[in-house]
């Protein structure tokens, strides 16, 4: 019965896709899905200020610690749940960086005596916090004139929201946001720019 079955032209024909579509089920049920977010950061900080300030790209130390590709958001090591942003981590954040500092009246396209940079030590997503999703976001920012350092400051924000996957770049923006203009406050208060 089974070689009459196996000599048939529609189940041999079948028999490559159903095992294909067997294997890709198991692989995404044991590996879980990779999801790719593309964010649109737009600058919302209030503050006003004026005259010419670089920027470079950010530090990302999870992935330079090969815990994480570079465009990677670290997430639960138990997690099957990977999350990636459509850019680099770093590139990402010295670009909010300089729409939150064009929004406020500096001009960030001309050369400059003053470069910002930094190091992202935390760009992190909680799924697994229960009720609820969280963002927790650790950077430094440098402030450089020449070859010396003329400003420093840490920066940690920790985003809460509803347990829904629409939710992620909601937390993520609002968590940039939240250190870009605290950061922002803090520099212009040390005259650092």
């Amino acid at each position: 019965m089974l070689r009459e079955l196996l000599s048939t032209n529609r189940f041999s024909s079948q028999t490559p896709f159903l095992w294909t579509t067997g294997l890709l089920l198991l692989l995404l049920a044991t590996t879980g899905c990779p999801r790719i977010v593309s964010l649109d950061y737009q600058p919302a900080n209030p503050l006003k200020g004026q005259g010419t300030v670089g920027t470079a790209p950010f530090r990302y130390q999870p992935s330079d610690e090969h815990r994480v590709r570079p465009r990677q958001v670290e997430t639960d090591p138990a997690s099957r749940n990977k999350l990636y942003l459509a850019r680099e981590i770093g590139i990402f954040f010295e670009d909010a960086l300089r729409k939150e500092l064009d929004r406020s009246g500096y001009r960030t396209k001309e050369p400059s005596d003053h470069l910002v940079s930094g190091s992202i030590t935390r760009f992190y997503l909680d799924w697994k916090s229960g009720q609820e999703r969280s963002f927790e976001l650790v950077v430094d920012y440098t402030v450089r004139s020449g070859e010396r350092t003329v400003f420093t400051w840490p920066c940690t924000s920790v985003q809460r929201g509803p347990n829904m996957l629409v939710q992620d770049g909601i937390l993520i923006r609002a968590g940039i946001a939240d250190c870009m203009q605290r950061f922002i406050a803090a520099a212009q208060d040390a005259r650092a720019f």
